[in-house]
């Protein structure tokens, strides 16, 4: 049996999948199971022992993609796929998977697609995360969840990667520590800068650990604003654009906690088991709040706003605004003390 599953575009997203592929292999061990991924989602997935193969395919530009389908299709059909599972709605490669010839095409029904699927299911009823999202379509079509939790297998060298680099900046990792990620894929996800500030002065006036920035290049003004605020302080190191995912991966796992927005490095905490602090505002933690291994809190308020909305502005912002620095810095020292640590 060769399955090909379409996976989705976001880091959230393919760690929300990795359930999912458990599933699929342990239903059917001896299968080959590929992933068709986007190019940079092949290092969340590259070491998981449930995937035999990663296929990288990018939706560009109209005339891009044509060229890219019409190679997609050829690639796919020497791979001699009999089954595709859709977590993705893409129609693009949809009709790829059933013009390359495979026989059984799962997905949910979504518009037009729905006659390129052999087996298209309706949508599950009502709010439920994502992770069950994608296991409620293999409950669908006879594949039983085996677990919720997220899997994200790094390299055996970035636990060395990252001694590397912390040596770099005078830290390292036996002291205790805590991680924050300031950024999000849109400002409105973000709690204020300024809070992230109030919450740092708490933090170190109670007490003594290193606090890590951790995101993306992309993120790196965040964190300089943030560490702007800091100028003499040697516990606040930004690790911003400084990272991979694996030795992020690494530097997550061995944090007493992790305090986010709502984002990647919060679901790849997760997979590590980390404690996590998460703070919501125009998402929903039903949706896509973290399921984690270890401890998490999820703070969020009632604004009586629709969640999720997905706004890319707003005139108001109290979703995350309301979240108070000395809330978080309670929960913080609540977690801290869960852990004995104090």
């Amino acid at each position: 049996m060769r399955i090909l599953v379409v996976n989705v575009n976001w880091l959230g997203d393919i760690l929300f999948s990795t359930p999912a592929l458990r599933a699929i292999k342990k239903k059917h061990p001896n299968a080959y199971l590929a992933c068709l991924v986007p190019p940079w989602g092949r290092v969340v997935l590259q070491n998981n022992p449930a995937v035999d193969e990663l296929i990288s395919f990018e939706e560009n530009s109209f005339f891009t993609t044509i060229w890219q389908t019409k190679s997609l299709i050829g690639l796919l059909r020497k791979r001699g796929f009999d089954t595709a599972i859709f977590f993705h709605r893409s129609k693009t490669k949809a009709l790829a998977a059933c013009l390359s010839g495979i026989r059984r095409r799962v997905g949910y029904r979504y518009g037009f697609r729905d006659f390129l699927l052999t087996e298209g299911h309706s949508f599950p009823e009502g709010r439920i995360h994502r992770i069950d999202f994608f296991l409620h379509l293999l409950r669908k079509s006879g594949v039983e969840a085996n677990g919720r939790t997220l899997d994200f297998f790094p390299r055996q060298e970035a636990e060395e990667e990252l001694r590397t680099l912390l040596g770099r900046q005078g830290a390292g990792l036996n002291a205790p520590y805590a991680v924050v990620h300031a950024g999000g894929n849109w400002p409105l996800k973000r709690w204020p800068v300024s809070y992230f500030v109030e919450w740092l002065r708490l933090f170190f006036d109670r007490f003594g650990w290193k606090i890590f920035l951790c995101g993306t290049t992309k993120e790196q003004p965040i964190a300089k604003s943030i560490s702007s605020y800091f100028p003499n302080e040697a516990r606040l190191i930004s690790l911003c654009g400084k990272t991979s995912l694996d030795t992020l991966a690494i530097l997550l796992r061995g944090a007493q906690f992790l305090l986010t927005n709502d984002s990647g490095p919060m679901h790849l905490a997760a997979s590590q088991g980390t404690n996590i602090i998460g703070l919501f505002g125009p998402t929903s933690p039903e949706i896509t709040g973290p399921v984690s291994k270890g401890p998490a809190v999820v703070l969020r308020k009632d604004t009586g706003c629709e969640v999720p909305c997905y706004f890319r502005s707003c005139d108001y912002r109290v979703c995350m605004d309301w979240i108070t620095p000395h809330e978080v810095f309670q929960k913080s020292v609540e977690m801290v003390e869960g852990k004995g640590l104090l």
